[in-house]
């Protein structure tokens, strides 16, 4: 069983509006000018998905859509939820919602959950300008505790606060996403969410946006400063550096974003266990018309350094046990 842990989808009403034309590749940017992705005719075409998936011998996909307005994130679930309703044994999704919109918000989650099957749900890096940490999320982590399902953190599209990284060629897109991650993974980590929350699930999109490669700086920071690494009180418990690796070995990543990453895949087997990385795409943004691309990054997969029961994990099994499929 091959799982891709990141498989957009958008109903084509949002994807008409958002200026989608069909046959033609539209480019999209953020109200402060920064490009966000192209619009294609395979975001809404769940056949093209559907054919594709095949070509690259993926077996099942999971479904998400970050969106910015509650009614549109509707749309996405009782659409999502039709396509999954079709092919119930190639599809699941994860919910939309907006998690600091208050009670509306949350009532769609449960919604989505409880009556349309969804598996997840689907928040970005940052939402409203809030860090992942802040406890403004708390009730929303409550919510999706007595749920039980997965949060899936995904890219933000047009990150605030990575001023710095302006710039006449595309760094929103390849490198302020990626930090973004890393922070919203650290933040995570350290600023007391899974201390208060310790069995939350979450998959962090793009390897952690790279998080492997500067935890060791963290680790060696956290345990020479101990206490102090926390301007004001520890948010985490002691032994601090014992429970921030706690923490960080309950997340799961996802392997999408870097098309075929050998590099990123081989660096994050440096700290980041065979049983917490879920294979994925970043479909259609990736992979667009290459359904043989998707097939090569499963033969690399396959040819890791690896025995075949972690293999197998990484392509489906780990995926399986986490959605309880």
């Amino acid at each position: 069983m091959i799982i891709d842990f990141e498989h957009h989808y958008t109903p084509i009403e949002t994807w008409t509006k958002r200026g989608g034309k069909k046959g033609q590749v539209v480019r999209m940017f953020s109200p402060e000018g920064k490009e966000i992705r192209p619009l294609y005719d395979a975001d809404h075409d769940i056949e093209l998905h559907l054919k594709y998936m095949d070509m690259a011998g993926i077996d099942m996909a999971v479904l998400s859509k970050n969106l910015d307005d509650l009614d549109e994130a509707k749309l996405f679930n009782e659409s999502c939820s039709k396509v999954i309703r079709q092919y119930p044994t190639r599809l699941v999704g994860f919910a939309s919602t907006l998690p600091l919109r208050g009670k509306a918000a949350l009532d769609e989650l449960d919604r989505a959950v409880l009556e349309f099957g969804m598996k997840g749900v689907t928040i970005r890096a940052q939402e409203d300008g809030q860090a992942l940490d802040s406890h403004a999320f708390w009730p929303f982590y409550e919510k999706v505790l007595k749920l039980k399902v997965p949060i899936f953190v995904h890219v933000s599209l047009a990150a605030p606060g990575f001023d710095a990284c302006n710039a006449p060629y595309d760094l929103n897109r390849t490198i302020v996403r990626e930090f973004d991650l890393a922070l919203a993974t650290s933040r995570i980590c350290l600023g007391g969410v899974l201390e208060e929350f310790p069995e939350l699930k979450f998959i962090i999109g793009h390897f952690g946006g790279g998080i492997s490669s500067i935890k060791e700086r963290l680790d060696r920071y956290i345990g020479f400063w101990g206490a102090k690494f926390w301007n004001d009180k520890p948010l985490i418990s002691e032994p601090y550096l014992e429970r921030f690796n706690e923490h960080f070995q309950k997340l799961y990543f996802n392997m999408a974003g870097r098309e075929i990453g050998l590099q990123s895949v081989q660096c994050a087997l440096t700290n980041i266990s065979p049983k917490r990385l879920l294979f994925g795409t970043d479909y259609p943004p990736n992979f667009v018309d290459d359904p043989k691309g998707m097939k090569e990054y499963i033969e690399v997969i396959r040819k890791l350094d690896l025995d075949k029961a972690s293999i197998d994990g990484i392509l489906g099994k780990n995926g399986m046990e986490l959605l309880g499929l």
